[in-house]
């Protein structure tokens, strides 16, 4: 399920590349709440669980479902201003419109359509709605709902205050530390406009893209379905450390949100891994050809979720499904909590990224 950026009618001059301050901290904290997808990163994030206070440990974990997994777009940038400091970008994130900020809010609480929830700032319009997706996402998700719907100006200065906190506690000396890398990589992906097409440049940014020169066209393996027209947009791309292995993309299409550029988060290393024994590794790889295993891995790979919730999203039957998660777990590559009455289940995470660097290494002993 790929998301299509049309080229057609727009070219390198509507490109800029360049770091963000205010979205690396975005991608350091989704690592810090979902560990599981960043094992790279584990000695940053052991440091930061055991190095901030009581206070900021619960206030993070209050907003972090902004980060978690669908990301706060009013954290990646917002124009296409170069260099940027984080004062800058903070200052810009505080002096957005409300309805523009609370409908991103909303969107990125509930995991869904911003149009859905647009409303929201007319509260009473889709509160019911909105706090039943959330509660559903989960209990997490609906008291931050709960929190932001009872003062959306003071969630939005508590966020504020949050994030320069983190900035100045235990995240300026890492962005200073990586800036080097993410300047280098900003100049590297510039020289390239220089020597190949637009969309060849695009899809070398992730090994799940892909340039269509026919249609002038490239597309992203995502879990969403989308396509795009860049036709008189400005494109911003974000070198980041932090983010890695994901790809990050905002495209906000057809909506009366403020005239915002096309966002593209890429990752700029690889991540390697330990080894395990040969006759296992092969058993996991094989367990993950199956077609509709991937299907339900791509789901699991982002949270938590049950065996209805999976069968209604990819059309199985649950006994279906009850199998091919049987055959997951059975290789070391899913996890399944109680949640109440309900299991929940998810990809083991680091165990799946493993795989790749895993087999690199059979092949090169």
């Amino acid at each position: 399920m790929p998301i299509v950026f049309d080229l057609v009618s727009t070219d390198a001059s509507r490109v800029v590349v360049r770091p963000s301050p205010l979205a690396e901290l975005m991608a350091f904290l989704h690592s810090v709440a979902e560990p599981g997808h960043h094992p790279g990163a584990s000695r940053d994030i052991r440091a930061v669980r055991s190095g901030v206070d009581r206070a900021t440990e619960r206030r993070l974990r209050t907003f972090a479902p902004l980060w978690a997994r669908f990301r706060l777009r009013a954290l990646l940038p917002l124009d296409t201003s170069h260099p940027a400091t984080f004062q800058d970008e903070l200052a810009l994130m505080n002096a957005m419109p409300a309805p523009v900020f609370d409908s991103m809010v909303a969107e990125t609480i509930a995991s869904g359509s911003w149009e859905r929830y647009y409303g929201l700032r007319d509260p009473d319009d889709h509160r019911v709605e909105f706090l039943e997706v959330c509660r559903a996402k989960s209990e997490e998700r609906e008291e931050l709902g709960e929190l932001f719907l009872a003062d959306r100006a003071a969630f939005r200065q508590n966020l504020s205050d949050l994030l320069q906190h983190c900035h100045d506690t235990f995240f300026r000396t890492r962005w200073e530390a990586t800036l080097p890398q993410l300047t280098t990589a900003e100049r590297e992906v510039r020289g390239r406009f220089s020597q190949d097409r637009l969309g060849v440049v695009l899809a070398s940014l992730t090994p799940g893209g892909h340039y269509l020169p026919q249609t002038a066209q490239v597309a992203y393996d995502k879990l969403q379905n989308a396509f795009v027209s860049c036709a008189g947009r400005d494109l911003v791309l974000v070198p980041s450390l932090f983010t890695r292995p994901h790809l990050v993309v905002k495209f906000e299409e057809a909506q009366p949100r403020a005239n915002l550029p096309i966002v593209v988060q890429f990752p700029i290393t690889e991540l390697g891994t330990t080894d395990v024994p040969l006759r296992e590794l092969q058993h996991r790889m094989a367990v993950l050809s199956d077609p509709a295993r991937l299907v339900l891995c791509r789901h699991l790979v982002n949270e938590h979720c049950t065996t209805g919730e999976l069968a209604t999203r990819v059309g199985m039957t649950e006994p279906q499904v009850s199998r091919h998660l049987r055959r997951l777990r059975e290789a070391g590559l899913l996890e399944s909590v109680r949640d109440g009455r309900l299991v929940r289940h998810r990809i083991r995470l680091g165990t799946v990224y493993s795989l790749g660097h895993q087999f690199l290494t059979r092949l090169v002993q």
